[in-house]
């Protein structure tokens, strides 16, 4: 009898479980209408605990909205990061294409042209965009030449309701026009007066106009993908660190949540539609502190800092004044009273400093082989130089040039051919827009929305081709003249560097030993001839390390208690893990990639990444000493032991989270898995911040730039080079991180707080999902686990049926262009687990 029971009780659970079964199935249909909420810079602290205070006028939370629809009525991922560079720019390419980094700043400048790629800046966009010039914005133009797509890449343009943003397609030009109009007819007329009086918040009504329009678009059946884009927080918690002007502006997102989850509600569709909020980045702000501010312009255009003329993207802050911006052209050059050799020559910049992203900065310093090679010219140049010198300068000139010649006639050679290839690929772009613009006398045509932008979009191409072909071979033209130069031509050639030395051309990337041995000048009593007649290249020239200086800058009126008196927290560099005699390995083992993070004497560290036979990343961060590289290339260090205060601070962090039974020192001194190094370090005070680093600084060609792929042609393969090359010469020379609550934003130092650093504060990032009832999104469920950015996108097209069960992409995106995507699904939302507390 007992055996029977258990039989059928066996028999009665199969079936309830084959029942739920098939009830999760129709439940969890894939949803059918996507709705984003991009806040950029939301912080998913500052939501949790505007969430959790209670209004003392309501009782209720102060987010009531966002504590309805995503902490009781959705799924919230309370462990959501960034992967990389805590930027606006990086994160959101990261979170619309689900790929690897590929753009790594707000603002990028090619060394071989000095051309900006500012990604955050919109005039360009707008005034070519109603020229009918460019169809999308710079960032997008981009990851389309590296072949990446957009999330909104997965809908038909009549699918799609896009607002302005960074990575943005077409433009809706009524919008602006439409918000100014809506913003007085839906004003009293004591209303409008009080607002002129008080000011016109041209922000409001901007975004008003946006939000009316994502909402008529919700009543539109055929649109399947609608996102809103807004910089609210971003804004105000740059300016502001006060937690109740923080949290004013955390409700007004709560009640745009409100407005859209209910309009959503009123629709059709909402059974099927899944509304999420995101962002890119969290914030570095508290209350009890004023973000302190340090001049990196200053200090480089200084004596003691080389005297540099600078190239920025935003004036700083003693020229506000009454000078403007021509936001078509947002480079700024701040010449140097103390130019070691250039002091009349500020059309020879030598330093770009990027400092937009308040935490960090990157610089690229002009190649110091350049900066000899000009020098020695204007040496030579003159009329009072005892003739044996002038003969010694000419040899230095002349076999420095030939050190350095073979990879310049490499350079030379397949950059003449990228160059040809982007002219040709123009012309067959010029020819095909030609075949979609209509004859003069011929009927007119109505495009449609998607042909308006395909037109737009070729456009932008041939025009940025075109320039960049012109720009490059300017800086190539300049580098044959430099090989062609002979001894007796060269007498003739300085009087006219120009000539030899590209002006805006910053040369290629130094080498660690140049950072650490730079030319940054003459030497202060001139040429000096070695006791064989020769050029003393040591005693000739003025030389600085960079690195050691940069770590030694401090501050003596530091106000605030608790804060360092050191601006510069840690620097990063590239070290060339070939001749890196000390990190001995199996051949399994052997680092790919090796990044020197250097936090001053004492406080230096090695990061590490190789990849398995199977592809899988593996990473490693080692204490070290004394690294340094010779004039032959060879990188000498010693390993050091595991200590506190070594930059990421890992050692001494209590958040380490380690798997039971595993001591710190033996989890430290092993290769761990990008996921492994998240779940360990996340909650730390530099929370995931070794896969960041790797993440951000690490080189790597998108899987669609590979030229080994079956089937191109050879311009094509041409082609993919350039677009490698081309982000490679992105690459700044020092990447320096800011102490906590410093930052580098000489334009204005943000007073209220900053981003874009490792730390766990900026990291920390916001994504909620909400659903109808057939979407399947878990009620009332916060997801622990961490996961970083690239999960979100294989995520989302989960949701939607997109992607198959091994995570790839489905036979209509793969024609659209998309690739695999490196990160993984969060698994929670579709393990229909038991859902945790509200935030009640």
């Amino acid at each position: 009898m007992i055996r029977l029971v258990r039989r059928v009780g066996r028999l009665g659970a199969l079936v309830a479980a084959v029942i739920l079964a098939i009830a999760a199935e129709a439940a969890a249909d894939p949803v059918e209408r996507l709705v984003v909420i991009k806040a950029d810079g939301l912080s998913q602290s500052l939501v949790d605990r505007a969430v959790r205070e209670r209004n003392p006028r309501t009782g209720r939370s102060y987010l009531p909205w966002i504590d309805h629809v995503f902490y009781q009525g959705g799924t919230r991922l309370s462990n959501f990061y960034v992967r990389g560079m805590s930027l606006s720019g990086p994160s959101w390419s990261m979170l619309d294409t689900g790929q690897h980094l590929q753009i790594r700043s707000n603002i990028e400048f090619d060394r071989y042209t000095q051309r900006p790629y500012d990604y955050l800046n919109f005039f360009p966009f707008w005034f070519n965009y109603v020229q009918r010039r460019v169809g999308d914005m710079l960032g997008t133009a981009v990851l389309d030449d590296i072949g990446v797509r957009l999330l909104l890449d997965a809908y038909d343009v009549d699918e799609r309701h896009q607002s302005f943003q960074l990575y943005q397609r077409g433009a809706r030009l009524l919008t602006l026009g439409s918000a100014l109009q809506n913003r007085v007819t839906s004003r009293t007329p004591r209303q409008l007066f009080d607002e002129w009086h008080v000011g016109i918040d041209g922000r409001a009504i901007l975004n008003e106009q946006l939000e009316r329009e994502v909402i008529a678009g919700l009543g539109d059946p055929r649109i399947r993908y609608l996102d809103y884009y807004s910089t609210e927080f971003d804004h105000n918690g740059h300016h502001n660190r006060d937690w109740p002007t923080q949290r004013a502006t955390l409700q007004q997102l709560d009640a745009l949540v409100g407005r859209i989850w209910t309009a959503i509600g009123q629709t059709p569709q909402a059974a099927s539609t899944a509304l999420i909020l995101l962002s890119d980045h969290g914030f570095n702000t508290d209350e009890r502190v004023y973000s302190q501010g340090y001049s990196l312009v200053n200090l480089l255009g200084s004596r003691e800092g080389g005297g540099h003329h600078i190239v920025t993207k935003r004036r700083l802050m003693q020229d506000y004044a009454i000078k403007s911006i021509y936001p078509l052209v947002p480079l700024i050059t701040t010449a140097s009273n103390e130019s070691l050799y250039l002091k009349d020559l500020a059309d020879y910049p030598t330093a770009l400093v990027d400092f937009d992203g308040n935490e960090r900065a990157s610089i690229h310093l002009r190649s110091s082989t350049l900066n000899t090679l000009h020098i020695l010219l204007l040496q030579i140049q003159r009329d009072d130089l005892d003739p044996a010198l002038r003969q010694a300068a000419i040899d230095a000139f002349l076999a420095l040039r030939d050190r350095h010649r073979p990879e310049w006639q490499a350079t030379l050679v397949e950059m003449r051919e990228e160059v040809a290839a982007l002219v040709r690929a123009a012309d067959v772009l010029r020819a095909r827009l030609a075949s979609l613009t209509p004859a003069e006398d011929a009927e007119p045509v109505v495009e449609t929305p998607a042909q308006v932008q395909e037109r737009l979009r070729l456009v932008g191409r041939v025009e940025r081709g075109t320039v960049e072909a012109v720009e490059y071979t300017a800086y190539l033209d300049t580098l044959a003249r430099l090989l062609a130069v002979t001894r007796g031509s060269l007498p003739q050639a300085a009087a006219r560097p120009e000539f030899l030395i590209p002006a805006g051309g910053m040369g290629d990337r130094n080498a660690l030993f140049d950072l650490q041995h730079y030319v940054a000048g003459p030497a202060p009593g001139g040429l000096t001839l070695a006791p064989d007649g020769s050029l003393d290249v040591e005693r000739s020239f003025t030389r600085l390390d960079y690195l050691a200086l940069l770590l030694g800058v401090t501050v003596r009126n530091n106000v605030q208690p608790g804060l360092s008196n050191r601006p510069i927290d840690f620097t990063a560099v590239h070290v060339p893990c070939g001749s890196v005699a000390a990190l001995d390995a199996a051949p399994a083992e052997r680092p790919e990639f090796c990044l020197w993070l250097n936090g001053g004497a004492g406080a230096e560290a090695m990061l590490l990444a190789r990849h398995d036979a199977s592809g899988r990343l593996w990473l490693r961060y080692d204490p070290v000493s004394g690294v340094a590289q010779d004039a032959g290339g060879s990188v000498r260090l010693e390993r050091a032991t595991w200590r506190a205060g070594l930059p990421l601070r890992i050692w001494e962090d209590a958040r380490l989270d380690l798997p039971g039974g595993v001591s710190r020192l033996a989890w430290l001194d092993e290769w761990h898995t990008d996921d492994e190094w998240l779940r360990a370090t996340h909650r730390t005070a530099y929370s995931n911040a070794v896969v960041g680093l790797h993440e951000q600084l690490a080189p790597r060609t998108a899987p669609s730039l590979a030229d080994g792929e079956p089937g191109l042609s050879e311009d094509e393969r041409v082609m993919r080079r350039l677009r490698r090359r081309q982000r490679a010469l992105v690459e700044p020379d020092i990447l320096m991180l800011a102490s906590d609550h410093w930052n580098f934003d000489v334009r204005g130092f943000n007073p209220g707080g900053n981003h874009g650093s490792f730390f766990r504060a900026s990291t920390h990032s916001t994504l909620m999902l909400a659903g109808g009832e057939r979407t399947g999104i878990p009620r009332g469920m916060d997801v622990r686990a961490p996961y970083d950015s690239l999960s979100f996108m294989p995520t989302i097209l989960t949701l939607t049926g997109e992607l198959d069960a091994n995570g790839q992409p489905s036979p209509a995106l793969r024609e659209r262009g998309f690739l695999p995507f490196p990160g993984p699904v969060v698994r929670e939302l579709f393990e229909r687990a038991e859902p945790l507390a509200s935030a009640d």
